[in-house]
């Protein structure tokens, strides 16, 4: 399966896609299906909330699905950087953080996490292996 979708970058979008999103892998086993759709619903909320900071733009979602693995590449044209930590760790459950989860359940789900600063925007590519969905 090959599909491309645009949506605005607003919460509300992000909520109808991902319940797209999760029709359209309808075939994946349905713990690897769940964990994909919050992951990438958590990107997408990060670029809302952290990229566009409330400015109007867009998502662009490039999915690339086969017997072999799933390739999801997010693309907007936000003007903020994401600088990633030195390293990706779990918080604290007793601490119930209100925030800070996303990133942790983006790379706890997919196998390669890729960030790109482009010249007007940012680019991230995700990818799960279907070898270690069983």
């Amino acid at each position: 399966m090959r599909k491309s979708v645009t949506i605005p970058a607003t919460l509300e979008a992000v909520s109808g896609f991902t319940a797209s999103l999760e029709a359209d892998l309808k075939q994946m086993p349905a713990q690897t299906r769940m964990a994909v759709v919050l992951a990438v619903q958590e990107l997408c909320v990060n670029i809302v909330k952290h990229a566009y900071r409330g400015t109007r733009g867009d998502i662009h979602i490039q999915i690339d699905w086969s017997s072999q693995g799933l390739d999801i590449t997010c693309t907007d044209s936000a003007p903020t950087t994401y600088t990633p930590p030195e390293e990706i760790t779990a918080p604290d459950p007793l601490l119930l953080p209100e925030s800070g989860m996303g990133m942790f359940i983006i790379y706890q789900t997919f196998d390669r996490v890729e960030y790109e600063r482009l010249d007007h925007g940012n680019r991230w590519h995700v990818q799960k292996l279907m070898e270690n969905t069983a």
